[in-house]
């Protein structure tokens, strides 16, 4: 699949959370914007590992509060400079 790193985490998360795109801003933060909770954390984590291939850990993941700093990290932490398939 092809598309920016944003658009695919933005299509994961409409698909498995239901969230609307137009939600999904880079500052708009899960839990006190988007109204995630624990479970839906780690669906996403789940998802990042599943579909894009990069690693999560627990540490990692309690950081990662806003669809902004979710692209930051899988774009630091992809396995490959190309597009991720």
């Amino acid at each position: 699949m092809n598309g920016t790193i944003e658009q695919r985490i933005v299509g994961l998360m409409v698909e498995r959370m239901g969230l609307e795109p137009e939600e999904l801003t880079s500052d708009a933060r899960f839990k006190e914007d988007l109204g995630l909770d624990s479970l839906d954390m780690v669906e996403l984590v789940s998802a990042l590992e599943d579909e894009l291939g990069v690693p999560v850990d627990d540490e990692v993941a309690a950081s990662l509060t806003s669809l902004g700093s979710v692209v930051a990290y899988v774009e630091a932490h992809r396995s490959d400079a190309g597009a991720v398939a």
